[in-house]
C-alpha cells in the first residue's frame, strides 16, 4: 500500500470524509526535538484498511479536519508506544486524542518483551524487516523525499493487524480491561506535558551531591534555566549544563563574579545574567523550612529484605501470568508502597486486584 502525502486542506477533507466511519485508525507521528525544548511536529500518519495518508502539518493547518478523527469517540486510535506521540499531538491540538489502543502495552500484557519496539514486534509477528534508515531524519526539512514518505507509511502499515490480533488475545485471556485502563490513563492526564517548574531541579544530574541549603539554590537556578529554555525553545543543557548548574549551586557568587566561574557564562546577555544572579540570591535567601527535602538515608537491611520479598511475590505472579514483572510493578512502585505513599498504580485498578492487595497485606503484617 503506497502512502499518500497530503499537503492541502481540500485533499485532507476528502480523506476525512472517507475515514470518519472507520471503527479504528492507525496513528503515528514524526517530529524533531533534538535541539529544542518542545517537540516540533513534522508529519502525521493515518492508516485504514484501504489507505495510508501522511499529513504535512507544515504545509497547512490540518487541525480542524483531523479533530474529526482524533477526537471522535467512536474511532479507536491505534498507536505503538504512544507517549511521545501524545505529547506532540497535545501541543498541536491542545488536547489528547481518545480512545486509544497501544500495541506496545498490549504486547507486554500478552507476554511479549516489555517495551518492545515496533520494528521488532512486526518482525516477530509477520517476519517482515522494516527499513529504519530514516529514524534520525529531520522531519521539519522540506521537501520530504519519497524514501521518507515510504518509511513513515510503514510505521502505521501493521498497526491495525496487530490491533486485531492482540485485541482478540486480550479478550481470550480476560485482560482487555487491563489494556483499556492503562490506555485511558495515557489519554486522561495532559498535565504531564506541562512544564513542572516546582520540580525541574530533580532533572539536574547529580543534585544529591549538594547540601540541603545548596539544593535551594539548585532549585532556583533550575527554574531560571527551565524558563529560559522555554522562552528560547532550546534544550535545558543548551542553556546551561548540569555540571555548571551544580557548580553555581555550591559556590556563592554575585553577578560580578559569575563570569569567573565558567566560560559558559559569557554567552548570556546582561538581562539573562541579572536574572541568573537574582535566582542564585533567591536560593540563598530561602529559609531552611522551605529547603527541598531528599531522602539521604540508605535503606536498612530490614527494608532491603522486605523489598526483595515483595519483588519475589511480583515475580511469582508475573510468571503465573506469563508476563514480565515490570508490567505489574517497578522497583520504584514497590518502594513507594513500602513508604506508605497513598497513591500509585499498585493501589488502583487491575494491578491492585492482581497483586497490590497481596503486597499491601504483606507490608501491614
Amino acid at each position: 500500500m503506497n502512502p499518500i502525502l497530503i499537503e492541502d486542506n481540500q485533499s485532507l477533507t476528502q480523506f476525512c470524509d472517507k475515514l470518519i466511519n472507520e471503527p479504528m485508525l492507525a496513528i503515528d507521528t514524526e517530529f524533531f526535538r533534538e535541539t529544542t525544548y518542545y517537540p516540533h511536529l513534522g508529519l502525521i500518519q493515518i492508516g485504514s484498511p484501504d489507505d495510508i495518508i501522511c499529513v504535512d502539518p507544515l504545509a497547512f493547518d490540518a487541525r480542524e479536519q483531523l479533530r474529526r478523527l482524533f477526537f471522535n469517540p467512536d474511532i479507536t486510535k491505534v498507536f505503538h508506544s504512544c507517549s511521545q506521540d501524545m505529547e506532540v499531538l497535545y501541543l498541536y491540538f491542545g488536547d489528547l486524542p481518545a480512545p486509544i489502543f497501544d500495541t506496545q502495552i498490549a504486547a507486554a500484557m500478552l507476554g511479549h518483551q516489555d517495551q518492545i519496539g515496533y520494528a521488532k514486534l512486526v518482525f516477530e509477528q509477520y517476519d517482515v524487516e522494516l527499513d529504519k534508515s530514516q529514524t534520525r531524519t529531520n522531519w521539519l526539512k522540506r521537501p520530504l523525499s519519497a524514501k521518507q514518505i515510504e518509511y513513515a507509511g510503514e510505521d502505521v502499515l501493521y498497526l491495525l493487524p496487530l490491533y486485531e490480533k492482540f485485541n482478540q488475545e486480550l479478550m481470550q485471556l480476560d485482560r482487555h480491561e487491563w489494556l483499556q485502563e492503562d490506555c485511558e490513563q495515557l489519554c486522561g492526564n495532559d498535565q504531564r506535558f506541562l512544564p513542572d517548574m516546582e520540580n525541574c531541579w530533580l532533572r539536574v544530574k547529580g543534585y544529591f551531591q549538594l547540601s540541603d541549603g545548596q539544593l535551594a539554590v539548585c532549585r532556583s537556578i533550575a527554574q531560571w534555566r527551565e524558563q529560559l529554555a522555554i522562552d528560547q525553545d532550546l534544550t535545558r543543557r543548551k542553556i546551561m549544563s548540569d555540571d555548571l548548574l551544580l557548580k553555581l549551586s555550591a559556590t556563592q557568587v554575585d553577578i560580578n563574579q559569575l563570569s569567573t566561574v565558567d566560560r559558559q557564562i559569557l554567552k548570556f546577555n546582561q538581562d539573562e545574567l541579572q536574572a541568573l544572579a537574582e535566582a542564585i540570591e533567591t536560593g540563598l535567601q530561602t529559609p531552611e523550612s522551605e529547603w527541598p527535602i531528599i531522602n539521604r538515608e540508605r535503606p536498612s537491611n530490614e527494608e532491603k529484605s522486605q523489598l526483595k520479598h515483595l519483588q519475589g511475590l511480583v515475580q511469582i505472579k508475573a510468571d503465573a501470568l506469563n508476563i514480565h514483572q515490570s508490567v505489574l510493578s517497578s522497583k520504584k512502585d514497590l518502594e513507594k508502597l513500602m513508604q506508605g505513599a497513598g497513591q500509585g498504580k499498585l493501589l488502583n485498578g487491575w494491578r491492585f486486584d492482581c497483586i497490590g492487595r497481596q503486597l499491601l497485606s504483606e507490608i501491614e503484617i
